[in-house]
């Protein structure tokens, strides 16, 4: 549930004096009947009840904050971090549960809780309890502090089985401290004590990617693909918790089987994010076909201007963008370090290029630069934006669409201008393109470039017969991807050049 943000503020206003209230009531204040009554507080005899009243108004308050954290939350996180979440029907809307996962990051307890509609109670390391705001934070979240040294664990783990007798989810990573490696390392027998202890169902939860999002000893994350998934629950029988309540080695079994699951959703990650590190530091690819687009481009542009008398200032405006361009592509071949970044940077380029090079392109040859370029320009950098977390073989194909969508419409503005034609053809392959490759984020940039689109042409009037072959050309080029280029890219997945991200 989402409660509005001014009576969140107004309940937290009012949380101070009606914890005083409480104080004043279990200490069976000595007060005067008058002065309880001013203060709008039951009378002695009802004080039972005005208690149970105030605590239940905080609970509202710690929902309300909850909610709406939990919302802040789930947006931050698919935008950063494109989460994915797979298997939630496997955790119980009620009743106890212990959810047990990896442990990459320091992300991996709101990874876990923020698809639930339940609050997942984290059993967390004693010492976050006493940084300022953070160990605030932790408790407000529903955590409780454990002591990590060995032998020292009793008390938490009694707090663990309170919290499953009450009904509530428990949230657990077996390993006790960040993960050394891809997979699960050596891990504690608490959940499968808890489990025989309380007869609650251990629900594995693998997290993929978070190691790349938070690398360990790094400050701060940065934006990477992560995916979670909730296993079946693994239940203990009334009979194995009556026999084997003290059995070392059973824990241990029942804890293997959690490892097992998880780390069968991890290998293909692990796979992937090895197939990606090599692939990075692969030689730069030779100029591919679409990356000489620029070139025809501009000589096509020189033929016109040829024809219409052009001065030094066209030939300037025709030419220095492109030569800017192939002189990066030069040093991308012979100089710059292959890593992540510059094979990014190596397949956007061409989206940077006509962003930079489109209004003296279309001024020099003499059609129609349009009202709409920052629409344009707008529309397509967002949907550039997505493809930072997609596969490498994704973005190229996107990027080759795009461009090929663009400088054909600038042929087509030869033939029939129109100050809508580039928008149409570039904002519909976006649509496009994303609905058909499934990219992340779709739904939210296929909506907004067709509310771009149709704007647009509300705001120039009405559609004509000359954006047909505008409105086609997405069309074409999407047949163009998916039957000449989509071999050669199937053929180089085939190779192990690219591992999907999902597990």
């Amino acid at each position: 549930m989402f409660y509005p943000p001014g009576l969140l503020f107004r309940r937290r206003r009012d949380a101070v004096s009606d914890r005083q209230r409480i104080r004043e009531l279990d200490s069976g204040s000595k007060r005067e009947p008058n002065q309880l009554q001013r203060m709008g507080v039951a009378q002695p005899d009802n004080r039972f009840a005005a208690v149970v009243e105030i605590r239940t108004g905080l609970e509202l308050d710690k929902a309300m904050l909850l909610s709406s954290l939990r919302l802040i939350g789930r947006l931050l996180f698919k935008i950063l971090f494109a989460v994915e979440y797979h298997g939630l029907e496997n955790v119980p809307r009620e009743g106890p549960v212990i959810i047990a996962g990896n442990h990459p990051s320091y992300l991996d307890p709101v990874l876990v809780g923020l698809p639930l509609d339940r609050v997942v109670r984290f059993m967390a390391w004693d010492a976050i309890f006493k940084i300022p705001i953070l160990g605030w934070l932790t408790r407000v979240l529903g955590a409780f502090p454990v002591d990590l040294r060995r032998g020292k664990g009793d008390a938490a783990f009694k707090q663990a089985c309170r919290v499953l007798e009450s009904g509530e989810a428990l949230g657990i990573f077996p390993e006790a401290q960040r993960s050394e490696g891809p997979a699960m390392g050596e891990l504690r027998s608490g959940a499968a004590r808890l489990a025989l202890e309380t007869g609650a169902p251990i629900v594995p939860v693998a997290i993929g990617g978070a190691s790349r999002a938070w690398p360990k000893w790094k400050l701060l994350p940065k934006p990477a693909k992560i995916v979670v998934r909730f296993h079946e629950p693994i239940t203990v029988s009334g009979i194995d918790r009556a026999s084997h309540g003290s059995d070392r080695e059973f824990h241990h079994k029942v804890m293997e089987q959690v490892a097992a699951r998880i780390n069968r959703s991890l290998t293909p990650a692990l796979r992937g994010a090895e197939a990606f590190e090599k692939w990075y530091r692969q030689p730069p690819s030779h100029i591919r076909s679409y990356e000489w687009a620029p070139l025809v481009a501009a000589i096509i542009a020189s033929l016109v201007t040829l024809s219409r008398g052009g001065v030094v200032k066209t030939w300037v405006h025709i030419y220095l963008p492109p030569f800017a361009y192939y002189a990066y592509l030069a040093a991308d071949l012979l100089l710059i370090r292959q890593n992540r970044t510059a094979k990014w940077l190596r397949n956007s380029m061409p989206i940077w290029l006509i962003f930079i090079w489109r209004a003296w392109l279309t001024e020099s040859i003499g059609i129609p630069a349009g009202r709409f370029n920052g629409m344009l320009v707008c529309g397509a950098v967002a949907a550039l934006l997505p493809f930072f977390w997609e596969d490498y073989l994704t973005l190229q194909k996107f990027v080759r669409g795009l461009t090929v969508s663009y400088y054909f419409s600038l042929a087509l503005l030869l033939r029939w201008p129109h100050e809508l034609g580039a928008l149409v053809s570039v904002l519909g392959f976006v649509v496009l393109f994303n609905l058909g490759h499934r990219v992340i984020l779709r739904y939210w940039t296929a909506s907004a470039a067709l509310i771009l689109i149709a704007i647009s042409i509300l705001a120039n009037g009405p559609a004509t017969m000359r954006m047909l072959p505008f409105a086609l050309l997405p069309l074409v080029t999407l047949a163009y991807l998916r039957t000449f280029v989509g071999a050669a890219y199937d053929i180089r997945r085939a190779g192990d050049v690219v591992i999907h991200s999902q597990m």
